[in-house]
């Protein structure tokens, strides 16, 4: 998000149906995001924060975006999104962090040469 010490914000080319960008989360992710479908149908503008950031919707909100992607959901976060007509995602706090780990361990043997093995332990949560 501009300005902001967590997360991303970004604009798709052109809008997708709400639907569809679940589809697109699931094949990306490999699994199916919870979406609490509060906005338009279409969406376009985009922020996101991996993990247990869904804290951060209101910081999402106050950007402008159409919907917001993190790791994991809160009652509270629920409401804020029907509240303020925004669509949220959680798509899994393991499954949003993986990839930052697994880039991490492949950096740093790049940059000291020493081994690593990312051990992928699904969880739910």
């Amino acid at each position: 998000i501009d300005n902001c010490p967590i997360g991303f914000k970004g604009e798709l080319s052109k809008p997708v149906l709400a639907t569809d960008f679940v589809t697109t989360i699931e094949q990306a992710l490999h699994r199916k995001p919870m979406h609490i479908h509060a906005g338009s149908s279409q969406i376009q503008r985009i922020a996101w924060c991996s993990g247990g950031a869904q804290k951060y919707i209101e910081t999402a909100i106050e950007h402008g975006v159409d919907a917001y992607i993190s790791g994991e959901i809160s009652e509270a976060t629920t409401h804020i999104a029907r509240e303020n007509g925004i669509h949220y995602f959680a798509a899994g706090h393991h499954a949003t962090e993986r990839y930052g780990v697994k880039a991490l361990g492949e950096h740093l043997a790049e940059q000291f040469g020493v081994e690593h093995e990312f051990i992928d332990i699904d969880n739910p949560a």
